[in-house]
This record gives C-alpha cells, sequence and structure tokens, in this order.
C-alpha cells in the first residue's frame, strides 16, 4: 500500500483505541523506507511499533545495525523474528543472531516466534543455546526477571499447500476460544480487512470488510455483530483432525459456526 493510504488505515485505528500496529508481509524490510517512514508516523501518533522479519536482511552484524538504528529512533518498539525449520530451510541462523544481536544492543524489545511441527529441531526451548544467550523467556521455563527476548510457538497450522502434509494433521477434538478475532485485526494492501493475522484471514469468506468502500469503525461494527465472531471469542468445538485452534477455526469458519 502507499504511504498516504496506510497513514490513513494507523489514524482511524488509533481514534478507536489501538494502542499497537505491526509491520508484516511478506517481508516488510524490502519496503525499507515505507516502512521507516512509517514507523515514525505511527510512533509520532504514540503507537507502539513492531515489524514481524525473517531476518534475511541481516547478512552481518554492520548490516543489521545499519538497518535497525533508524527504525528504532523513529521509535520502534519490538523486533519480531520469524525462526523455525521452515524459514532456516532458506535463511541461514547467522542472520537471526545478527538482528538479535543488534536489537539487544540498541534497546529495542527482540521477540521469537516458532512455528513448529512434530520433531521440529528448531523449538522455543532450543533457542536460548542457538542463539547463545540463556536470558530468553520459552513458553513453560523459569520466569526471568529481566529476560533478553521472548519466545512464542505456534502450532504449524495445515491449510493451503500446507494441507498436503500427512503428518500436519492430528485427530484430537478439543474446546477452543480466541479473543484476538476482530481484535489483532490485519489489513492487506487492497483495503481487504482481516478479522485476525492468523489462518482465517486467509478465507475470502472470512474478510470483513474493505477500506475502499467503508471506514475502520464501520467495518468492525459490523464484525462484531457477526455471530461467528462471538462463537470464536467466546468458545467451540473442534471435532477431530485440527492441528491447533487456529486450524480448528479456519475449518470450522462457515461451517459449524
Amino acid at each position: 500500500m502507499t504511504r498516504g493510504q496506510a497513514e490513513d488505515i494507523i489514524d482511524q485505528a488509533r481514534s478507536l483505541g489501538a494502542r499497537w500496529v505491526s509491520f508484516t508481509g511478506g517481508e516488510p524490510f524490502l519496503e525499507y523506507r515505507l516502512l521507516l517512514g512509517l514507523v515514525e508516523y505511527a510512533s509520532g501518533k504514540g503507537l507502539y511499533t513492531e515489524a514481524v522479519t525473517n531476518n534475511s536482511w541481516a547478512e552481518d552484524q554492520r548490516l543489521a545495525m545499519d538497518k535497525l538504528r533508524p527504525l528504532v529512533n523513529a521509535g520502534l518498539t519490538a523486533i519480531n523474528m520469524s525462526v523455525d525449520d521452515f524459514h532456516q530451510e532458506h535463511v541461514p541462523l547467522d542472520s537471526v543472531r545478527h538482528c538479535f544481536e543488534a536489537a539487544k544492543a540498541l534497546n529495542v524489545k527482540p521477540v521469537f516466534m516458532v512455528a513448529v511441527k512434530p520433531g521440529s529441531r528448531i523449538t522455543a526451548e532450543s533457542l536460548p543455546r542457538l542463539m547463545g544467550d540463556p536470558g530468553i523467556q520459552v513458553p513453560g521455563g523459569p520466569r526471568l526477571r529481566s529476560p533478553s527476548a521472548l519466545a512464542a510457538e505456534t502450532p504449524f497450522t495445515p491449510v493451503g499447500r500446507g494441507g498436503e502434509l500427512a503428518w500436519a494433521h492430528v485427530a484430537v477434538a478439543q474446546s477452543y476460544r480466541c479473543e484476538s478475532v476482530i481484535t489483532d485485526i490485519g489489513v492487506k494492501p487492497d483495503g481487504d480487512v482481516l478479522p485476525c493475522c492468523g489462518p482465517l484471514g486467509c478465507r475470502g469468506d472470512a474478510v470483513i470488510g474493505n477500506l475502499g468502500e467503508d471506514t475502520l469503525r464501520d467495518v468492525l461494527s459490523r464484525a462484531w455483530g457477526d455471530p461467528r465472531f462471538t462463537k470464536i471469542r467466546v468458545g467451540f468445538e473442534s471435532g477431530a483432525g485440527s492441528a491447533g485452534r487456529c486450524h480448528a477455526c479456519y475449518r470450522l469458519f462457515g461451517e459449524d459456526l
């Protein structure tokens, strides 16, 4: 999207009480000047800002510092680094380390997001060893007083081409609920508003509106009255064959929900 479009969306979200704006993709560092300008704009409006990255640009420590420093000076709050078996087929772990070390040196909050599958080599628990930093807070680990970074795991979601992988499906039934739907929204470059930043947004029938046609206030007002999203927030039964909360939501949206 253009800078003007993005600034308008940021303004609308802020007027509705948004506190964070996350720049993601794809890879937002491919549009570095746009990313830098929007971090500065959103920060100037009093919003916390986050960039989600695969770290491919951090080929050495100098490059990592040169890219991150202007963003931090512009007000970047957090850097969210994707690291897992899937990304590391293409991006060296050294690039992740370079970004992580630069983030710590520049005092921006580092977060690791790890997609896991059965038998994953890279997990949140493995990150302190892989990154050479025992101060990374991992899920289920001892609570650290001043962690150097936070790590989170998300199960691999078998949608799209991922649905063709037999190992990605598990035959379990479970109750799920998600309070992020309609609050942690996404906006695509074409103006489509997604109900969340998970795979549910990949379903065409889950798009909640378009900002070329309506205001964000009107789009969200309609979505809050949609009983399908109410059920997701309150809780629903997945049935068998779901690989986690996001997969269950994706499968059942428009059917049992």
